[in-house]
């Protein structure tokens, strides 16, 4: 990827990776106009323990704006169905998580198939204020320039939002909360105090209508939106990890 005038730190590695690990692996999707550098620190700490991790780039990410104007929703969860089916094809046990719009592929995931161990939202964007704009602003324009960054943080991706892409980001949302008492896996979910993109109150909407059993959200005070590079992220990180193991622990008794 060459620099361009839409992308923010495009020196960073951005593209589909997997890290090879043991038999338990994990799935985990970026969000809208990033790309796999949003995973990256997450998978690799989580790699540490041994665990085998899979983070595709989804369509219309890191290339140009315009590649995810002309992308739809279900492009996205195809390559996270795809990544997903071939993780669950080598690993005896498997967990997904997303990180703000990669989360609601994962919400699809969980509420479709069996053989998923756990699920792993991080500020999970399921109610995201003013994002309906977009139909109003379609006609008219191609993308909306984002402001500056306020968090110095290893983040690569577009410095823009693409219209016509955020509005398929809303019908996936629209998917995603219907089928969100469909799922049953335990999950836990990280919402930032400082995260300014969704909806304060995201992390109540989808713990108190998704059915399953074992479920937490925990509340980072210090995070921004991007709460797996904040500050926070090893914290983070390790609660993930002991997700994980116990509840790997707890199908094998």
């Amino acid at each position: 990827m060459t620099e361009n005038e839409f992308m923010r730190n495009s020196h960073l590695e951005g593209n589909t990776f997997v890290l090879e690990g043991n038999e338990t692996g994990i799935l985990l999707l970026h969000g809208f106009t990033a790309t796999t550098a949003e995973v990256r620190l997450l998978g690799e700490c989580l790699h540490q323990r041994g665990f085998t991790i899979s983070a595709p780039l989804l369509p219309g990410h890191g290339t140009h704006p315009a590649d995810l104007n002309s992308v739809k929703w279900m492009d996205w969860f195809e390559a996270a169905e795809k990544a997903f089916l071939e993780l669950r094809s080598k690993c005896k046990h498997v967990f997904i998580g997303g990180e703000s719009m990669g989360s609601l592929p994962v919400l699809l995931l969980a509420s479709r198939y069996t053989g998923i161990d756990g699920v792993m939202l991080f500020a999970p964007a399921i109610k995201l204020p003013g994002a309906w704009r977009a139909y109003l602003l379609k006609p008219f324009i191609p993308w909306i320039k984002k402001g500056p960054s306020k968090e110095e943080l290893a983040w690569k991706g577009y410095n823009v939002y693409p219209v016509k892409g955020m509005i398929e980001l809303l019908k996936l949302q629209m998917v995603a909360k219907r089928e969100l008492k469909q799922i049953l896996q335990p999950t836990i979910i990280f919402t930032g105090a400082r995260d300014m993109t969704i909806s304060p109150d995201s992390g109540e909407f989808i713990l108190d209508r998704i059915a399953s059993k074992q479920k937490k959200l925990y509340k980072m005070p210090n995070s921004p939106h991007c709460i797996i590079l904040g500050q926070e992220r090893d914290e983070v990180c390790k609660i993930c990890q002991n997700f994980i193991l116990s509840t790997v622990e707890e199908k094998q008794q």
